[in-house]
């Protein structure tokens, strides 16, 4: 029994991430899962599985990535993702031990406080352990919640991954200890009400700016033959007759995807410069994304770029700052040869040197981010703090074909938008393209692996939210809301896992 509680418990919040999308499931997820270490003890244990059934199903799509573009056999991918699973439970496991060493479950506020603080934090530490894997935090599941998640400029996505386990231990106390738990219950209550409360407050704030048509480019070339040299001129033409056919729509800016170029792009080669020459002609700035290579000091650095022109010039560059692991670089390569047989398509890519907005006239400056760069808070908030009145997120989608992986992707980049106040366009080669508002709403997006050059409206904003300010003291705000359980163990309570 207690192992199916567990299991429960994953396949639950499963079910509330995209593709699947029954968000409201987040609200009791972990209910099961409490209920069974309140019930059997073994904290580490049981939240170690049920991390593990929902990290595997949440990345299932990595199993097919691996196969088709890795090499890898079917079996191989199964292991590979059980071992990335298992390491992201390990976070879970951690919160629920210390919990379990400090604080019983019980129907005091103090261990709700405890136990959501614990969580929260482990999400936060999945965010810069090792590189970082910030996917599919709890919070994350309610982005189609509008009026839940406007608390996010307060505190990012963990304050809200914070108040759905806050939740969680609520209900968890009613079902177990009934009106003993009443009063953690009716707080509850009334804390999810002035949480809405927010939320409508914020959904009908005017969100003033100078305004930008937006045209975004998708153009649906499948990753098969996206690197074939054969395509590279094809490719090329669809583009720029996508972009043309947008411009009868009067667009102010015209946005391509990451590496749209599918070849080393340099103004100093005759193709770079007929390019550029042809990039003047539209009337409009471009910005596109694509590979640059650096010979610095007679060391070759190679960087996934972004660019912006206009007019024919290059007004400025950003090179991806955070990387993938085993997809554009290959951790440890040197010291442990045998970790590129897991990679599944490495380009050998350098981290940028440094990361600056680009810079299109004053007052308009877009904050980019490259794929796996959205979903990650801290990047986000760093470009706005550098200037950014407005975020960019270039991305190709193509290696995860239909499945969930460009859903969670995509509402990755909705937390983006409303932590910071910015208007969020996203261009992606295949997956969704579209335009998000600073209250998270879809002004437009696009289907997947469909061809599509949709025009939307985006503004730019110069607002400053409590999160931007202030996100990088968030650690210490939850370390301080375990307070009442250290002092408790210093005292010496009772402690262990029942």
């Amino acid at each position: 029994m207690r192992y199916l509680l567990a299991f429960i418990s994953g396949l639950v919040l499963i079910l509330s991430q995209p593709k699947f999308g029954l968000y409201m499931g987040a609200f009791g997820a972990f209910v099961p899962l409490l209920w069974a270490v309140k019930r059997y003890g073994q904290p580490f244990k049981l939240s170690f599985l049920a991390g593990g059934v929902y990290f595997y199903g949440l990345l299932y799509w990595l199993i097919g990535v691996m196969t088709h573009f890795g090499g890898l056999a079917f079996l191989a991918s199964c292991g590979v993702l059980a071992l990335l699973a298992f390491y992201l439970a390990t976070f879970w496991g951690g919160a629920f031990w210390l919990n379990a060493r400090l604080s019983t479950l019980s129907p005091s506020f103090s261990a709700a406080l405890c136990w959501a603080a614990f969580m929260t934090l482990a999400e936060y530490l999945r965010t810069y352990a090792f590189t970082g894997f910030p996917w599919g935090f709890a919070g994350q599941a309610l982005a189609p919640c509008l009026g839940f998640i406007q608390v996010a400029d307060i505190g990012g996505v963990y304050l809200v991954s914070f108040l759905v386990f806050w939740i969680n231990y609520a209900l968890f106390a009613l079902l177990n200890y009934g009106r003993e738990a009443l009063r953690l219950v009716v707080f509850t209550v009334f804390l999810v009400v002035l949480v809405f409360c927010y939320g409508q407050h914020r959904l009908h704030t005017s969100w003033g700016g100078n305004g930008l048509r937006v045209g975004l480019i998708q153009g649906n070339i499948p990753q098969d033959i996206k690197w074939d040299a054969s395509f590279q001129q094809k490719t090329l033409r669809l583009y720029q007759k996508l972009t043309l056919k947008t411009l009868t729509k009067r667009p102010g800016l015209i946005v391509w995807p990451e590496t749209a170029l599918p070849f080393y792009f340099s103004p100093s080669t005759r193709v770079g410069r007929d390019f550029l020459r042809w990039s003047k002609s539209l009337g409009v700035p471009l910005m596109f994304g694509a590979p640059r290579a650096v010979l610095t000091h007679g060391k070759l650095s190679i960087y996934n770029s972004l660019f912006l022109v206009d007019k024919g010039k290059i007004l400025g560059v950003y090179d991806k700052q955070h990387l993938v692991p085993f997809g554009e670089y290959i951790p440890l390569e040197k010291e442990l040869p045998f970790m590129r047989t897991f990679a599944v398509a490495s380009g050998d890519y350098s981290p940028g040197p440094k990361g600056s907005p680009l810079v299109l006239a004053p007052g308009k400056v877009f904050g980019p981010l490259i794929c796996f760069e959205s979903v990650f808070p801290h990047l986000a908030r760093k470009r706005v703090l550098q200037g950014a009145t407005m975020l960019v997120v270039v991305t190709n989608d193509a290696w995860f074909g239909r499945s969930a992986g460009p859903y969670q992707h995509f509402e990755a980049a909705v937390f983006r938008a409303v932590e910071n106040r910015r208007y969020l366009i996203r261009c992606a080669n295949t997956g969704i393209s579209g335009v998000i508002a600073p209250t998270g709403q879809i002004v437009c997006a696009t289907a997947l692996e469909k061809t599509s050059t949709p025009c939307a409206e985006a503004k730019f904003l110069s607002y400053l939210t409590w999160y931007t300010r202030y996100g990088s003291y968030l650690p210490f705000f939850y370390l301080v809301l375990i307070l009442p359980a250290l002092w408790k163990s210093v005292v010496g309570g009772r402690y262990g896992g029942q």
